[in-house]
C-alpha cells in the first residue's frame, strides 16, 4: 500500500476525499508534443500493459480502498483493452473512472459511446491552442485541432443530453512559452465558443523533449500576470472551474497567495485528489536521469525514498504528490525559510536548470 506522507498537500474541506490512482497503461502515443516529458520512450515502454497485469492492478488498488482511477499514457485511447479495462474498474466498484487523452480518437462517436457505456465518469483532454495554427504546431500532428473540437463537441452534447461524465469533462492545458500569451483567449474559445465548464493549466515542466528549452519554458515572472489576468476574467466573467499548477506561490501577487478562499478556489494543489500512480519502470526505486539532488554530480544514480518498485510486475508505485516534492521539484535556499511551505510544492527542477533561482523571494 502506498501511504502519503502527512503534510503533503494543503487541507481543504472540499476536496474530493475518494482514493486516487492512475494506472499508465504504456507510453506509446499518437501525438508528437513538443513539451512531452517522455521524449522518444524506449521500444519496450511504447509496448502496451498486459490486461492480466491491468486487472491484477484494478484489484490491488480497490481493495487498498481506491475507489477512483484514472488511466494515463503515452495515449490511453490506443490501449486496444482500454474498454475492457473500464468495465473492469467499474464491475469491481470504482465510483470515479477517468482518462487523461489527447482525445483525437474520441472524435468516432463509436468509440466514445463505447467508453462511455464501459463506464468512463470523467474525460481530461490535454489541448494546447485556441487555433489549429497553435494546437498543431505544438502537438506536430496536422489536423489534431479540428479533430479535438470534434471529439469536445461531442462529448458536451452527450453531457448534456444524456447526462454522461458525471465526475466532469475538463481540458488540461501545458502552459509554456508558445501559448501562454494567448490564454485569455484560449478561456474564450474552451469556455464560451465550445460550452466547457472547467479549465486546468499546468506549467511547462521542463524534460523530455522540452528539456533546456528556454523558449517553451518562460520565466514565472513573464507568466504570472497573465495567470492574474485570468483568474479575474474568471472571477468577473466567466465565473467557470479554472486551476492552475505548477507555480510557487512566492512569485504569485500578495493579494493572492495571502487569500486561501482564492488559492482553494484556483491553486491545484488545494484542489487536487491525492493520487497514487502505478507506471511500468524497470528500475522506478531510483530519480530519472537528470533528477539529481542539488550540489550532486551529473551521471549517478540516486534512490527516490518515495517510490515502491515491484520487480515482479515491472511496476513504479508512488503517491504522485510525494514524488513531486521529494524528487521531481526542489527547494532552493529561499524556499527553505519562507512561511508557506506546507502548501508551495517548490519548482521543477528543470526549470531551475534553465533559468535558477534569483526570482523566488521568502514568504515571512
Amino acid at each position: 500500500m502506498i501511504v502519503p506522507r502527512p503534510g503533503n498537500q494543503p487541507e481543504n474541506p472540499d476536496r474530493d476525499d475518494r482514493k486516487n490512482v492512475e494506472i499508465n497503461i504504456g507510453k506509446a502515443c499518437n501525438n508528437r508534443c513538443v513539451f512531452c516529458i517522455d521524449g522518444l520512450p524506449k521500444r519496450e515502454d511504447r509496448s502496451y500493459m498486459d490486461f492480466g497485469q491491468m486487472q491484477r492492478e484494478l484489484e490491488r488498488w480497490y481493495a487498498d480502498g481506491y475507489r477512483s482511477v484514472g488511466f494515463l499514457g503515452g495515449e490511453p485511447t490506443t490501449y486496444p483493452r482500454i474498454v475492457d479495462s473500464v468495465a473492469y474498474a467499474r464491475s469491481l466498484g470504482f465510483t470515479r473512472i477517468a482518462i487523461a487523452t489527447n482525445a483525437t480518437k474520441l472524435r468516432l462517436r463509436h468509440f466514445a459511446d463505447a467508453l462511455l457505456d464501459a463506464g468512463l465518469t470523467r474525460i481530461t483532454v490535454s489541448m494546447h491552442g485556441h487555433t489549429a495554427e497553435l494546437e498543431d504546431r505544438l502537438t506536430r500532428v496536422p489536423g489534431n485541432f479540428e479533430k479535438k473540437v470534434a471529439a469536445l463537441r461531442y462529448l458536451k452534447h452527450k453531457q448534456d443530453t444524456e447526462g454522461a461524465l458525471r465526475d466532469g469533462l475538463s481540458v488540461n492545458i501545458v502552459l509554456n512559452g508558445w501559448n501562454a500569451p494567448h490564454l485569455p483567449k484560449m478561456m474564450q474559445f474552451f469556455y464560451r465558443r465550445l460550452g466547457l465548464a472547467d479549465l486546468r493549466v499546468n506549467f511547462i515542466r521542463p524534460e523530455g523533449y522540452a528539456e533546456g528549452d528556454a523558449e517553451l519554458t518562460p520565466r514565472y515572472a513573464d507568466v504570472t500576470p497573465i495567470l492574474v489576468k485570468a483568474i479575474l476574467l474568471n472571477e468577473h466573467h466567466f465565473k467557470r472551474t479554472f486551476t492552475f499548477g505548477g507555480v510557487p506561490l512566492c512569485v504569485l501577487p500578495r493579494t493572492l497567495r495571502n487569500s486561501e478562499a482564492l488559492l482553494r478556489r484556483y491553486m491545484g494543489e488545494y484542489r487536487d485528489l491525492s493520487t497514487a500512480c502505478s507506471i511500468r519502470s524497470g528500475g522506478g526505486d531510483v530519480m530519472p536521469p537528470g533528477q539529481v539532488p542539488p550540489g550532486q554530480e551529473r551521471g549517478r544514480r540516486f534512490p527516490s525514498t518515495v517510490v515502491a518498485y515491484d520487480a515482479a510486475e515491472q511496476r513504479a508505485r508512488f503517491n504522485w504528490q510525494d514524488r513531486k516534492r521529494q524528487d521531481l521539484k526542489d527547494r532552493p535556499p529561499p524556499c527553505r525559510v519562507c512561511r508557506l511551505g506546507h502548501v508551495c510544492e517548490g519548482v521543477w527542477k528543470g526549470y531551475l536548470d534553465i533559468w535558477g533561482y534569483d526570482e523566488l523571494r521568502p514568504v515571512r
